[in-house]
């Protein structure tokens, strides 16, 4: 494809005069521009419909030395003799003026019938004969725009303006004329980059400028196109012009390809960019013969994670190395998007601080879940497309376009109105590889006023229960999280290897989540210290396989769809509970497999300890994870199994050979009340100044004269009471005066024994109570919490002095039942419980008997 350079003539209608257009203001006179004489722009229009795009003849009349100017007459068409002339049509308008002839030419036939038509038009009225003001038809142009950027944003969501190019600058920058408002603006044309035309005497053109200029020029000046602003760049516009057969940008992309083949003009020396690609042996063949051919382009790689609109960590499936990538020419939701429409409404806001951006940036959580769904865990084809070298203190990047069953995802993304394309400088081509194919996506979005083109928020709203400040609302919840029972929900944030941050789908609650049954290695973490502290955090180390852990549960979970099951709450909140993937299997035992956690104390009432434990013990011997070096630990644990088989009876599961006193779980503790069922309240010591002062303080407040509302335990409803008494230990008698009956109410911490159970018989029970409260007494004791179930703490229970084992001297009085060598002592001397026989219950539960056991003893 070639063009040849057009001779161009100024070619002056002779005979007539035409109304002239306004003028701008020159750089010698700064005055305001003029304005249109009346009927000049409908004179225009006039010819510009009839003659541009068309084949005109034309006759030179005379010549004007002194000026170098021909006056001629022009005919539409080639034959001057049957063709319409051009000067004829005009004076039937009424849009000139006849001119007054003098001497020879005044009486030529061709001016008498010049002058008999411009009568004609006299007496229809036609144009400047017409009854109307003239000052209607005087256009009131706008040269300039105060603020471009609100102009655009106007008439974004409007069809398309009609318009008029009157001006090429250069091949991609264009001034037009806009129906009917008659603003005059200078729009640049997205997507295409053209060579620059000199703007001062000290710089030159650049090579093929003035070509590109005349090929736009030739299908473009003084056409009437559709333009659809997409928005500013300076004071210029940025946009679309659509002609009749289409988009004039993707035209000029589509003859790009042509001339980048045929090696034209501006691509007389184009060598293809080298692909920054890795292809392997079976493709390498096709490739070679089909080079241009983006399907066979590119590495395979496996999704891990979206870490945001325009990034993604991938595991590269040729060296299966982590790697981040970025999607080159894709722009996700900012926050200045947002805050610019906020600024725009209100320009005194003040611009909030975004916290979460995922839920407070418009469409952002919805980019992120498309991609979620497409691409998490799932093959993808990368094709790089450029990488940016280190620079200062910024890492390498790399630009790719990604590809899921040959769709291009960042096409995708611009298509549904989450993302836009970015606009580049004229001379920069590190851009995507399918960069117009984003832009025609961007422009049918922008169409359907879909995404950010539309007038919706596009937020999404979420309920946060993590933290200190959501810690009530969160308490609030668990009894209605453990009634739900199985839950869908998504891995939002992993904190450590069984510590997650997870999006409750249904009611979209995100909350702070434990894996119960297991202990997973600790990472290294921050935690926050006193202000008055010159260290404002303190560094907990980690321990071994904790970042080996953390990176496995990341991988695999992070971002998957789970199902949730919660089973209880800790101290800070968090839940505790099951996570299982969406093919059935458990998270616990997925990461014990690994060799990556522990079974915890509390697993055997799991549904899976079975399996846990397996997993555990094929660890050990394979020396997997956290197990690799457990050579000495599995000696002796064979040894202490082998004495197990060997003597069953001196087992002793309540208290290890050795004790770990300075062990951070011990705490000192004062015991406040216990049970006939042995179940324990307690207050910690720590707390004890705080727990008189508000005894003091309740007694202050309390008159038992004075009516009060407390709340009744049995169906946790409000009612009238009166205060009856005051005792120690923080507790209150209260009567109910609408139902006469008693409530207890205690802020004292519940705990039970662990490993040990009250008799069945009320009277021994009471004296086993009895025999625990002489051996506290009023001191200070330790505990430490062994287990947990059914949201129950199990402890233990030792003098805070002698370390002496309360639970155990209870044994061996034979005051208590439990499966330890203590116990076996109190059976064998017939002490307590075993005086008469053996109360354990379990002997008959081989033949489905749950009840109480009766024993009959013969005497002579």
């Amino acid at each position: 494809m070639t063009t040849t350079t057009p001779i161009r003539y100024a070619i002056v209608k002779s005979i007539i005069s035409a109304p002239k257009l306004s003028r701008p203001p020159t750089n010698s006179n700064t005055s305001e521009s003029s304005i249109d004489e009346p009927y000049a722009f409908e004179a225009r229009e006039y010819l510009r419909k009839r003659l541009v795009d068309c084949e005109i003849c034309y006759t030179i009349d005379f010549h004007i030395t002194q000026t170098n100017r021909s006056l001629c007459t022009v005919y539409l068409g080639r034959d001057k003799e049957t063709d319409e002339n051009i000067i004829e049509s005009l004076l039937s308008e009424g849009l000139v003026e006849l001119r007054q002839q003098t001497d020879a030419r005044a009486n030529d036939a061709n001016n008498q019938r010049l002058v008999i038509i411009d009568e004609q038009a006299k007496l229809n009225r036609r144009g400047r004969y017409s009854d109307e003001s003239p000052n209607a038809y005087i256009r009131n142009m706008k040269r300039t725009l105060k603020n471009p950027k609100q102009f655009v944003d106007k008439h974004k969501s409007s069809p398309p303006l009609d318009a008029i190019v009157e001006f090429i600058r250069d091949g991609n920058t264009v001034r037009c004329l806009l129906i009917p408002s008659y603003y005059l603006v200078t729009i640049q044309l997205s997507g295409i980059k053209y060579p620059m035309l000199k703007r001062d005497d000290n710089s030159t053109n650049e090579l093929y400028a003035e070509e590109a200029k005349q090929y736009v020029e030739t299908r473009l000046l003084q056409r009437q196109v559709k333009a659809i602003l997409d928005g500013v760049n300076n004071q210029n516009l940025l946009g679309t012009l659509l002609r009749p057969n289409g988009n004039i940008a993707i035209y000029l992309l589509k003859e790009e390809k042509y001339a980048k083949d045929n090696r034209l003009k501006i691509w007389q020396n184009y060598i293809p960019q080298p692909a920054l690609i890795d292809i392997d042996s079976n493709t390498a063949s096709a490739v070679n013969s089909k080079s241009n051919d983006s399907s066979l382009k590119g590495y395979q790689a496996k999704v891990l994670e979206i870490v945001n609109c325009d990034a993604l960590t991938i595991r590269d499936l040729r060296d299966n190395k982590i790697k981040k990538i970025y999607l080159l020419s894709v722009r996700s939701p900012r926050t200045a998007d947002f805050q610019q429409k906020t600024d725009e409404n209100n320009s005194n806001l003040n611009r909030q601080q975004i916290k979460r951006s995922l839920y407070e940036i418009p469409y952002l959580f919805d980019v992120c879940e498309l991609l979620r769904k497409r691409l998490i865990d799932k093959i993808v084809r990368i094709v790089t497309d450029y990488i940016q070298p280190v620079n200062n203190n910024y890492p390498e990047k790399i630009y790719c376009t990604v590809y899921i069953e040959n769709v291009n995802i960042g096409e995708v993304l611009i298509s549904k109105g989450f993302a836009k394309a970015i606009r580049y400088r004229q001379d920069n081509e590190q851009r995507s590889s399918r960069y117009d194919d984003l832009l025609i996506a961007e422009q049918q979005a922008e169409k359907r006023s879909v995404g950010l083109f539309s007038n919706s928020s596009g937020l999404y709203r979420i309920v946060d229960m993590i933290g200190d400040t959501n810690k009530e609302r969160a308490k609030g919840l668990l009894n209605i999280l453990q009634r739900n029972s199985r839950m869908d929900g998504v891995v939002e944030f992993v904190t450590s290897g069984s510590r997650f941050r997870i999006h409750l789908l249904k009611d979209n609650w995100i909350i702070s989540f434990l894996l119960s049954a297991i202990n997973c290695p600790r990472v290294e973490r921050r935690i926050p210290v006193s202000s008055n502290s010159q260290q404002q955090q303190k560094i907990e180390s980690g321990e071994p396989f904790g970042i080996e852990a953390l990176s496995f549960s990341k991988e695999h979970f992070l971002q998957r769809d789970i199902f949730v099951e919660v089973e209880s709450m800790d101290r800070d909140s968090n839940f505790i509970g099951r996570l299982t993937t969406t093919d059935g299997q458990s998270v616990a035992l997925i990461l014990v497999q690994a060799g990556l956690a522990k079974i915890h104390n509390s697993a055997y009432n799991a549904s899976n300890y079975k399996q846990l434990l397996e997993a555990e013990e094929k660890c050990r011997k394979e020396h997997i994870g956290i197990w690799t070096n457990y050579e000495e630990s599995s000696i002796k644990e064979n040894e202490y199994e082998n004495e197990r088989e060997n003597n069953p009876e001196n087992e002793n599961i309540y208290e290890s050979d050795i004790i770990n006193f300075t062990d951070p779980r011990f705490r000192d503790i004062f015991i406040t009340y216990i049970t006939s069922d042995l179940k324990i309240y307690l207050q910690y010591s720590e707390h004890g100044r705080k727990l008189e002062q508000l005894q003091t303080e309740l007694r202050e407040i309390f008159n038992r004269t004075k009516p009060i509302a407390a709340r009744f335990t049995a169906d946790n409803e409000w009612y009238r009471a009166r205060v009856e008494k005051i005792e120690g230990n923080n507790r209150i008698s209260i009567y109910f005066v609408d139902y006469s009956f008693l409530q207890l109410n205690s802020q004292a911490h519940e705990y039970e024994l662990a490993y040990v159970r009250a008799s069945p018989d009320e009277d021994d029970r009471q004296e086993t109570k009895n025999a625990l409260l002489d051996e506290i007494g009023n001191n200070e004791c330790l505990i430490k919490v062994e287990y947990r179930q059914n949201n129950v703490e199990y402890i233990s229970l030792y003098h805070i002095n002698t370390k002496e084992n309360i639970v155990k001297k209870l044994v061996e009085q034979g005051l208590i039942i439990i499966e330890q060598e203590s116990q076996t002592i109190a059976k064998v001397a017939r002490r307590g419980l075993w005086q008469y026989s053996d109360q354990i219950e379990d002997d008959a539960t081989e033949f489905d008997f749950t009840g109480p056991l009766i024993f009959f003893y013969l005497t002579n």
